[in-house]
C-alpha cells in the first residue's frame, strides 16, 4: 500500500464568492460585493491545513484571472495543488452571496458549463488518491457530468487504497434537476462514506425524520460509521452506532455564518487525521474523544463566524487550541 503522506484530500468545487457589502438585504437588492475564495471542499482543505493537517485539493478552475487567484490561495495555505487542473475552455465558477438579517447566506450560482463541472476521470491524480488518509467530497460535484463520474471514481480509488471517506451532502436543490434525483444520488454517496456531516434540514431531507436522534439512527443504517449534525447556535451532535454526543456552540458575535459548516468539518477531519496517523483506525471512538473532537470543530466554526467570508476567516491551530484550553479550564471550574 502507498505511504500515506497526506492527511486530507478534498475533491470538488473551488470558486469565487462575491459577498454582499450590504448586510441584511435580499440578494436582488445588493449593489456592491467583495471577492472571496470559496467552495466547500476547498474551504475544508484550507481549514484543515491551517489546523495542522497535511492537505491536498482535487478540482478544476478556469485558466483565467480567478483561477490564478484560487491557485495562489491554496499554495499560500500549504495545500498540495497537484490535483488542481486549469481548464482552457471554461471559466472559473462564480457565486454571489447575500447575508440575511440573521446572517444566513442567500446564493446565486454561475455554474452552467463552468470549470468545476468539467472535472473528468482522466483529470484525477492517482498518486494523491493513493497517498491520502482521508478523502473528502460534497454533493455539488455530483450534480453535473463529467464531474459526477470523476467523483464516484475518486471515491472508489480512495477506498481501494484504504482511505477513510468523508462526505458533506451540502444540499443545493437549485443545482439538481429535481428533489427525487438529488435524494437518490446523495443517499448513495452517504452509503459510500464513513463520515457524513450535515445540518438539520439536510438530515430531514435524506431520512424523512424530524427528530435528530431518529434521523441519525436512520442515517447510520445507510452505512457511515460516524455522523455529525451542525445546528448553528444550538451546537452540534456527533453520533456513531451506540453513542450520541451533544456539542455546545462557541458563543461569538456573529458577522457571517457562511462556511461555518466547512470550518466544523475541517476541525473534525484534522482531529480524525491525527488518530489515523497514530492507529490507522477511528472505529469505536470513546465518548470523551468524540467530545474533544466535536468541541475543537465547534470552536473552529465559531471563530469563522466572527469574520466576513470563508477562507479569509478560517482559524489557525493556535487560535482553536487557545479557546479549547479556556473551555477545559471553565469545565474544571464548574
Amino acid at each position: 500500500m502507498t505511504e500515506k503522506s497526506l492527511d486530507v484530500v478534498s475533491l470538488g468545487e473551488m470558486l469565487i464568492d462575491f459577498i454582499s457589502n450590504e448586510g441584511g438585504i435580499p440578494l436582488a437588492d445588493v449593489g456592491s460585493f467583495s471577492r472571496a475564495a470559496g467552495g466547500g471542499p476547498a474551504n475544508v482543505a484550507v481549514g484543515a491545513a491551517r489546523l495542522g493537517a497535511r492537505t491536498g485539493f482535487i478540482g478544476k478552475v478556469g485558466r483565467d484571472a480567478f483561477g490564478v487567484h484560487l491557485a495562489s490561495i491554496l499554495e499560500e495555505n500549504g495545500v498540495d495543488t497537484r490535483g488542481l487542473v486549469q481548464d482552457d475552455e471554461a471559466n472559473t465558477t462564480l457565486a454571489f452571496v447575500a447575508l440575511t438579517a440573521e446572517a444566513k447566506p442567500e446564493y446565486v450560482f454561475f455554474r452552467h458549463g463552468t470549470a468545476d463541472t468539467r472535472l473528468s476521470p482522466e483529470d484525477l491524480p492517482l498518486d494523491m488518491l493513493g497517498e491520502t488518509r482521508i478523502l473528502h467530497f460534497s454533493s455539488v460535484s455530483l450534480t453535473a457530468e463529467p464531474a459526477r463520474t470523476a467523483t464516484v471514481e475518486a471515491v472508489r480509488l480512495a477506498r481501494k487504497a484504504g482511505a477513510f471517506v468523508s462526505f458533506d451532502p451540502n444540499v443545493r436543490l437549485s443545482l439538481w434537476q429535481d428533489e427525487g434525483s438529488a435524494r437518490e444520488v446523495i443517499t448513495k454517496a452517504v452509503g459510500q462514506s464513513q463520515l457524513v456531516k450535515l445540518n438539520e434540514e439536510e438530515l430531514s431531507f435524506l431520512t424523512g425524520c424530524e427528530e435528530i436522534e431518529e434521523g441519525l439512527t436512520t442515517l447510520l443504517q445507510f452505512g457511515p460509521r460516524l455522523a455529525a449534525v451542525t445546528r448553528g447556535a444550538q451546537g452540534a451532535v456527533l453520533a456513531r452506532p451506540g453513542l450520541t454526543v451533544n456539542i455546545p456552540s462557541m458563543p461569538v458575535d456573529v458577522v457571517d455564518t457562511t462556511g461555518a459548516g466547512d470550518a466544523f468539518m475541517a476541525g473534525l477531519l484534522a482531529s480524525l487525521a491525527g488518530v489515523l496517523r497514530d492507529t490507522g483506525d477511528v472505529a469505536d471512538l470513546p465518548e470523551r474523544t468524540l467530545r474533544e473532537f466535536g468541541r475543537r470543530a465547534s470552536i473552529a466554526a465559531g471563530l469563522t463566524c466572527t469574520h466576513l467570508g470563508v477562507i479569509p476567516a478560517l482559524p489557525r491551530q493556535g487560535e482553536v487550541e487557545k479557546q479549547f484550553i479556556f473551555y477545559q479550564v471553565r469545565q474544571r471550574g464548574n
